[in-house]
């Protein structure tokens, strides 16, 4: 799971909103566990799917309201970053809801099957 830095904007469904300077994403998709039997060592390994995911501080600014993002579902994704954009193309916002009213500001947590970075 990559922490990025020089985080710009998050672009949710073709809205901006500003960012944290860092955001940390997984690009999605398989993870493996190895298997170990019988004093053999490894005898093979198992996989399950990995959600891709993006995880940013977002600050809304004038007219923006925190439940335009929260309630995104299946919608595009982009974490712009000076040297990279993620793209998510069918995120939904999953909660993860840290508000601080004192910055007008909440973490957001959008998961999907898969993600891509562009450079």
């Amino acid at each position: 799971m990559p922490t990025v830095a020089g985080v710009q904007s998050l672009d949710v469904g073709g809205v901006a909103y500003n960012t944290a300077e860092t955001a940390t994403y997984n690009l999605g998709g398989k993870q493996r566990e190895n298997i170990v039997g019988g004093g053999k060592g490894s005898v093979g390994y198992t996989e399950k799917a990995r959600a891709a995911f993006i995880e940013v501080k977002i600050f809304l600014n004038e007219g923006q309201s925190s439940k335009d993002v929260t309630d995104a579902k299946f919608q595009e994704i982009k974490l712009n970053c000076a040297d990279r954009t993620v793209v998510m193309n069918s995120g939904t916002e999953v909660g993860s809801g840290d508000n601080d009213a004192s910055e007008n500001s909440l973490t957001v947590r959008f998961e999907g099957n898969s993600a891509r970075a562009v450079s």
